[in-house]
């Protein structure tokens, strides 16, 4: 279509509704909007609650029962609810924000770990330039690993992650915890026949390390792996001995990555390849890599303490069933839309891993995909060194 200075915005031949729906503030959409709210998962205690709440007004104002209690009371639950609610509040945007943080620090290590391999290391024919394309496939792989890892996703066989893999890389089929060396570890595959039912692990090793998985999984990434395995498929039991001596159940497919990247770079290093000012950088891009993968994992596998939790939720159940029998004798009917909306805010307030399938966590999928993007583009377009003198280069003449 040719262009026409006196052309129109085509926002501004929207309507009213749907430029207000395009608007991000206090109105709609973010007040009226469900969906990725707290709201759905606050239904059913919101149910109960404001039912209790019915029967008290009902027992009071019908049938005259007093069922009343001293206002002073409330005033007591509500300075320890209100310490427990802004302790859990904090934790849950310092938990967000600094996996933000860590996942933003660790795309600019492999961005300069990237550059400094594509424009550093030397090519002497076709076989290193497609080793050093491998390589920097590894950097991508090794974020995309990150976000499997911290999602509880261990191995290799997914979408996103088989393409960035050289071919015959060592399969990674352990977290890194040696309490889940015999446990369930995938499905919809068919089991060993030659294997007895002696042979398998007992049920007592098996619980245990089901518990210890349980115990690192947000309710999110819990309800996002129910979902994905049906119950007709097949499970298979897996023995880290089975594997043979070569597989260690304290590595992990990002430290893996890592290791084989060193292994590249010191190659080059001691073949001329690579300068020695270059190899430092890179190794310190390493090093950076491994200390954010070890941050990731702070921030995914310390949850909130259990008893914490449990005392949070009974203190604000507490609170909001005695509210209603302070509240009954001066306001009447109305204390039950009035305990409905205080329910609400105090059950809503909800901490979570930041790095499952939640709405409401990070976008780890679309950073990758980005990072991606990039690298992508720096490979198609921008030309590497060759094993030329400088003064014969095209980059630098």
């Amino acid at each position: 279509m040719p262009f026409d200075i006196h052309m129109k915005n085509p926002s501004a031949r929207k309507g009213f509704w749907k430029r207000l729906g395009r608007h991000r503030g206090w109105g709609y959409p973010d007040v009226l909007q469900i969906r990725g709210s707290v709201l759905p998962s606050c239904v059913p205690i919101l149910f109960f609650s404001t039912l209790f709440t019915t029967l008290i007004a009902v027992l009071y104002q019908i049938f005259g029962i007093n069922v009343t209690l001293p206002e002073s009371l409330v005033g007591t639950v509500a300075v320890v609810v209100g310490l427990l609610l802004a302790f859990r509040t904090n934790n849950a945007y310092d938990r967000y924000y600094e996996g933000r943080k860590l996942f933003t620090s660790m795309c600019t290590q492999i961005r300069n770990a990237t550059r400094n391999i594509w424009v550093g290391v030397r090519e002497l024919d076709e076989a290193d330039r497609k080793e050093k394309e491998m390589n920097i496939r590894l950097l991508l792989a090794f974020a995309v690993a990150i976000k499997h890892h911290l999602r509880l996703e261990f191995g290799t066989d997914w979408f996103d992650l088989t393409s960035l893999l050289p071919d015959g890389f060592q399969l990674t089929y352990f977290d890194g915890n040696v309490a889940q060396e015999n446990t369930i570890l995938g499905a919809g595959h068919d089991e060993d026949p030659n294997r007895s039912i002696a042979n398998r692990p007992s049920q007592e090793s098996h619980d245990q390390s089901l518990r210890t998985i349980a115990n690192r999984i947000s309710p999110t990434t819990y309800k996002y792996l129910h979902n994905s395995f049906s119950r007709d498929e097949t499970t298979i039991w897996f023995g880290a001995s089975e594997w043979g001596s070569d597989i260690d159940a304290s590595m992990s497919l990002p430290l893996e990555i890592i290791f084989h990247i060193g292994l590249y770079i010191d190659k080059k290093q001691h073949n001329g390849s690579l300068d020695g000012a270059r190899f430092g950088a890179i190794s310190g891009n390493l090093n950076s890599l491994v200390e954010i993968f070890g941050d990731l994992e702070r921030i995914s596998d310390t949850p909130i303490p259990f008893a914490y939790n449990i005392h949070l939720k009974q203190a604000v159940l507490l609170y909001v069933w005695v509210l209603p029998l302070t509240l009954v004798e001066k306001i009447g009917w109305t204390v039950i839309p009035t305990v409905f909306l205080v329910a609400f805010v105090l059950f809503g307030a909800e901490i979570e891993n930041p790095f499952g399938f939640d709405k409401n966590d990070l976008p780890l999928d679309g950073y990758c995909d980005d990072l991606k993007a990039e690298i992508e583009y720096l490979q198609r377009h921008i030309p590497s060194v060759k094993a030329i003198p400088a003064s014969q280069s095209p980059l630098y003449s």
